[in-house]
């Protein structure tokens, strides 16, 4: 923008370069969604700032696009700035804010402290225990069970899950509020972990770094799923969404991100440093990148006791059913976005009424209701109106705010846990081959040699050589189908937490109900306390003189 010329100005330019206090921040990160703030929340806000209805008309009136439901933090940022001209008496527009950018008045907010919402209170709530939820027994017996599960009819040792649902790790994930990096930027990421009492400024190649060493050591385990890595164009939401999805995964071992040793302050901890130390880290403490058969030790009969002999039919049971309950996840979603939008945009409407709605009451005020007390009765019922619309405007918000961090959030989870599974089917298949066939022929074809040659002179050299070669084989053997029992436990495994994880759905729309019941009886006290203002409004004509 050319110095001087107010022509080029606009919200979304209008302060650039200039140094704005800490509390523009606060104010950002509090009403802030998805990296863009809703007409809905900063109407809300202005009003704290106790301007006139028609200030705040005027400054929406510059700082909202034509037709727009959000504000960029620019525009927002714009925004309060006007306050702070309007609560000082100063001209509210771009061309004032031009004139006294370098000494703008700070914005004076009432805020109530108690009602600052946190952003990431529900985006992945903690894995339900299916202790928890006592499943109901239906006529056939199998209904809770999960497509492909089926109902054991003999008496074998059950699998121990008690504890899968216990003492798990929860590491919290948000964006870093400023980009790092000399000539190329890019987005850091803050990973907390309250249980180790560190604080960690993490990459998106960090993450995906993880996520290979974790599927190199658990590959017959469901793991999640990383948001794609997208280049260029990357606006507030798409990191938002990549946020989420990097939350989505913070109950599996997580921690191992999280152990260098949290820097004193986030500030100063500068990109070049973050990649040094994290390399310098990756080298003294490599990883073992064996797969989990290979690192512990496992009881192959208790293995083959809990495994149940018809799991190769149950997993084709459910790998025949995971495509369909997957597309129906993604659709799921999907309408569930769409009814968040119409929400939105509900919200967004019942906002700019009530400002409209208020600016004609000002009106109304100044030019005409003096001269006739009926007249003024209309311009209260106006200011009701006005007043309670904005109620509705803000219990719908809330409303979308709970609904896309809840149940929707839940919804891609449980999508992204189907996903896993069918993935995990994928990687067994290719990595689950053995050459135990091939083994069992070539012992049996040395043994038989090895019967021949014995007792002939000269050929005691070959015998011996034949003794190792098959000892070696039946080592190998053992060992191949040690694996194959110990893959099999996993996908047994794996499958029973995926049957767990019906008391997670079950809890997933007990909240959403109970959220929507909560809200329901908002609005409708909202609208019933509205009916005591507007009942006495005149309706006679008579009244009007």
């Amino acid at each position: 923008m050319p110095h001087g010329n107010v022509e080029y100005m606009n919200p979304a330019n209008a302060l650039t370069g200039v140094r704005l206090p800490e509390i523009y921040n606060n104010h950002f990160s509090q009403v802030q969604r998805s990296g863009r703030v809703t007409l809905s929340s900063l109407h809300k806000l202005l009003e704290k700032g106790d301007p006139s209805p028609q200030n705040i008309e005027k400054i929406l009136g510059i700082v909202v696009p034509n037709g727009a439901s959000y504000v960029t933090r620019p525009e927002f940022n714009t925004a309060l700035a006007l306050l702070a001209c309007a609560q000082n008496k100063m001209e509210v527009s771009l061309s004032s804010l031009y004139k006294h950018k370098h000494s703008l008045p700070e914005p004076i907010l009432i805020v109530n402290q108690s009602g600052k919402r946190d952003p990431d209170k529900r985006t992945a709530p903690p894995v339900v225990s299916p202790l928890d939820i006592a499943p109901k027994n239906t006529a056939n017996g199998n209904g809770s069970s999960y497509p492909g599960m089926s109902k054991p009819t003999d008496t074998k040792p059950k699998m121990d899950s008690r504890n899968w649902f216990q003492n798990l790790e929860e590491v919290k994930v948000t964006i870093a509020p400023e980009r790092a990096g000399f000539i190329f930027k890019h987005v850091n990421y803050i990973v907390e972990s309250q249980k180790r009492s560190s604080i960690v400024l993490r990459r998106y190649s960090d993450f995906w770094w993880l996520m290979e060493v974790l599927l190199r050591r658990y590959p017959f385990r469901m793991l999640p799923n990383l948001p794609p890595k997208k280049l260029g164009g990357r606006d507030a939401a798409f990191l938002e969404k990549r946020r989420k999805g990097l939350s989505s995964g913070r109950q599996i071992p997580y921690g191992t991100i999280c152990k260098l040793p949290p820097p004193h302050s986030l500030a100063k901890y500068q990109s070049s440093n973050l990649n040094q130390e994290l390399v310098a880290w990756r080298k003294q403490n490599p990883p073992s990148l064996d797969e989990e058969y290979r690192r512990k030790k496992h009881s192959v009969e208790e293995m083959l006791n809990i495994t149940p002999k018809n799991l190769d039919e149950q997993l084709q049971k459910t790998k025949n059913r995971m495509k369909a309950a997957a597309e129906h996840y993604v659709n799921f979603c999907f309408i569930m976005e769409r009814m968040i939008r119409r929400m939105h945009g509900q919200a967004t409407d019942f906002t700019r009424y009530s400002i409209a709605l208020n600016s004609l009451s000002e009106a109304e005020h100044r030019y005409h209701a003096s001269d006739c007390s009926s007249c003024q009765q209309v311009v209260k019922g106006y200011e009701s109106v006005a007043k309670y619309m904005q109620r509705e405007s803000n219990v719908l918000d809330s409303q979308v705010n709970t609904t896309a961090d809840g149940v929707l959030e839940n919804l891609k989870r449980f999508r992204d846990l189907l996903v896993s599974f069918r993935e995990l089917d994928n990687r067994k298949e290719k990595l689950a081959v053995n050459q135990a066939e091939a083994l069992s022929k070539r012992i049996a074809n040395n043994r038989a040699k090895m019967n021949q040659h014995k007792g002939v002179p000269g050929l005691e050299t070959e015998v011996a050589r034949l003794e190792e070669a098959v000892q070696a084989d039946e080592n190998e053997l053992r060992d191949q189908q040690c694996r194959q029992v110990f893959i099999r436990y996993c996908m047994w495994s794996e499958l029973t937490y995926l049957h767990k994880q019906q008391a997670f759905v079950s809890s997933l729309y007990r909240d959403y109900v109970q959220d929507m019941v909560k809200f329901s009886k908002q609005r409708a006290e909202n609208w019933a306390q509205l009916e005591i203002p507007v009942s006495v409004m005149p309706v006679e004509h008579d009244m009007f003189d």
